[in-house]
């Protein structure tokens, strides 16, 4: 008779040994070795981390052919929403020069990393770079990679990737190389939300191939939301009004979205530590930063670091103290000479900011379009003084 252990050994060998034990496994393997050639991608979920990333830096390739830059603008969503490509070709076209923005909202510096490597393999007259920085986020600096840092990163090649997450001192999970390198785990939310409304992704991808992106450019913004419908005036009055974010009557011209975004941006403000001194979090960003110019320096490429107007209820998480953190930093990094900010933070102070604010740190397009001619004058100057031939 045969023992308790052999029993389950024998059943063990007759598990195994079922082709129905491989038959899964099998169809698992296929599944991802698809998803890994990345035939995915363009149908991915509109506007998600992983799908705007594709797109931006695909697009702005794409058109190369007909729209080769010269100055490159490199940011998160601040740029991505407050600087108008086209607005800023009209400043340059007097001087036979090209603009292009790769951007990204929702950008870590790794992404912006991995976004410059790649563009700028392809990209060899950019000569100028446009760096919209956010006075706060050296304070900020995150150890761990959150999921829409790892879904932009997981859609870069794998061989350029996989050493920065180290190199950029994260905290670094188990799950967080299964997210970077099986699609199958990355995708997962992605492919719950198309089998739970798939008509709305086929009707996303419908309108994309019968009206493409023609523009040289990837985005403009259109918004025309703005935070002074609800007459907003300190951060703890924005979230009071907000709070509901979910719940009308809304203002005029604004929406549960809009309310949303407000609300959001405005919790988060108010989360942000005041401390203006560097510390280690400012130490760790200046050392990722440095990361992100080195593919520009290598190239010997103007590096203007430029910083956005926001709304005035984020006045007091700037300031002279955190400037000069900025400043001592870059000069660091860039030499005292090379060291150069172009500081519109206050280019709405004798108006109501909120007019051209969308939310408190993004811009509608109102605001878009008075940034925009305000950096398109500057870099016209700029530009004549530091010529060169394209």
């Amino acid at each position: 008779m045969l023992s308790k252990g052999e029993l389950v050994k024998q059943e063990f060998h007759k598990f195994y040994k079922d082709k129905r034990f491989y038959v899964p496994i099998l169809i698992l393997f296929c599944f991802e070795l698809i998803l890994q050639t990345g035939i995915v991608k363009p149908f991915l979920k509109k506007n998600s981390y992983a799908a705007n990333v594709n797109r931006i830096i695909n697009h702005v390739l794409e058109k190369q052919k007909e729209h080769d830059p010269n100055v490159l603008i490199l940011g998160t969503s601040v740029a991505y929403q407050g600087l108008s490509p086209r607005i800023l070709q009209d400043y340059l076209n007097p001087l036979n020069l090209k603009i292009q923005s790769i951007a990204i909202p929702g950008s870590e510096l790794i992404v912006q990393d991995l976004a410059s490597e790649k563009v700028l393999r392809s990209f060899k007259q950019v000569k100028t770079l446009i760096y919209v920085a956010e006075i706060t986020m050296p304070w900020v600096a995150q150890s761990n990679l959150g999921l829409p840092t790892l879904a932009m990163i997981g859609e870069f090649d794998k061989k350029v990737f996989y050493k920065l997450p180290i190199e950029y001192e994260y905290n670094i999970l188990m799950e967080d190389w299964a997210y970077l390198f099986i699609k199958s785990i990355a995708y997962r939310r992605d492919f719950r939300d198309f089998l739970l409304d798939p008509g709305k992704r086929i009707k996303h991808i419908s309108r994309s191939l019968k009206n493409p992106n023609i523009n040289f450019y990837d985005f403009e913004n259109d918004h025309t939301e703005k935070m002074s419908s609800y007459a907003i005036e300190t951060l703890s009055d924005c979230i009071e009004k907000t709070r509901a974010w979910n719940l009308p009557p809304y203002p005029n011209n604004s929406n549960e979205d809009h309310k949303k975004a407000i609300f959001d941006t405005c919790d988060l403000a108010s989360k942000i530590t005041i401390e203006t001194n560097q510390n280690k979090e400012t130490e760790l960003y200046f050392r990722r930063l440095s990361k992100v110019f080195h593919h520009y320096r290598s190239r010997k490429i103007n590096i203007l670091v430029v910083f956005a107007p926001y709304s005035h209820v984020m006045r007091h998480l700037g300031g002279k103290s955190r400037m000069q953190v900025w400043q001592d930093n870059l000069e660091n990094l860039l030499g005292k000479e090379q060291a150069h900010i172009v500081d519109f933070q206050n280019l709405f102070d004798r108006e109501d900011s909120n007019e051209y604010c969308y939310d408190t740190i993004h811009l509608n397009k109102l605001g878009m379009e008075r940034f925009s001619q305000a950096l398109g004058e500057y870099l016209q100057e700029y530009l004549k003084i530091n010529s060169f031939t394209p």
